[in-house]
């Protein structure tokens, strides 16, 4: 005999923090987080490196170097991000979980593009493709705060008001990085720098938002 959760229609299903299946979940993307990481390195050809010098890494491979730093530091502030979300919601449903499969296979590809950047970090053919990702799993952050809102999947719902802002601080980074693109069409090496205006954007959406923001943005 089935019971009614296993009748139910799969669309309406909600797995608990406390079930196998939000584990599951949570166990895959820092999983796809952590690979990631890990294979941006084999974009450093330990042969190509002359031993004769103590720097040989710095001169022979600069390219692949400046990709892998600046690769890294990106999947560390996307999967601090995502390990906020996750800590804000206790309920895993289908909507959330087709958008947080998408956004981890975007996470698995950054290593090709950022092969393109270590390439060379001022061509357009390497630049606007790898923003272009950027700016793709920026926008699915987002899109996964929208969801966990409409299908009520905090932990606790945010307070009042404090929604709008929350969705202003990952917005503005998606913002950031869409603007990046644009400008890295005409400049790539300007569109690769404002990368960096995420951070002070975001600490000035902070700075405004009301008083808990912090323990949600």
């Amino acid at each position: 005999m089935t019971s009614p959760d296993d009748s139910a229609d799969w669309r309406r299903r909600r797995h608990r923090r406390a079930s196998p299946e939000f584990a599951r979940m949570l166990n895959l993307s820092d999983g796809v987080f952590a690979i990631a990481m890990t294979l941006l390195v084999l974009g450093i050809d330990p042969q190509a490196v002359d031993l004769t010098s103590i720097g040989g890494v710095f001169v022979d491979q600069p390219g692949e170097l400046i990709g892998f730093v600046i690769s890294f530091a990106v999947i560390c502030y996307f999967w601090w991000i995502h390990h906020r979300f996750f800590a804000a919601i206790g309920v895993m449903e289908p909507g959330l979980i087709v958008l947080n499969l998408t956004l981890l296979g975007l996470i698995a590809l950054v290593p090709f593009p950022t092969s393109l950047l270590s390439r060379d970090p001022t061509a357009q053919g390497a630049v606007v493709p790898y923003l272009g990702l950027l700016a793709l799993i920026a926008a699915l952050h987002v899109l996964l705060l929208l969801r966990a809102q409409k299908a009520g999947a905090w932990r606790v719902p945010p307070p009042d008001g404090l929604f709008p802002w929350l969705l202003a601080g990952w917005g503005a980074s998606a913002a950031v990085t869409a603007l990046a693109l644009v400008l890295a069409f005409f400049v790539p090496v300007a569109g690769l720098a404002l990368l960096v205006l995420n951070w002070p954007v975001e600490a000035i959406v902070a700075h405004r938002a009301p008083q808990g923001y912090s323990d949600w943005g």
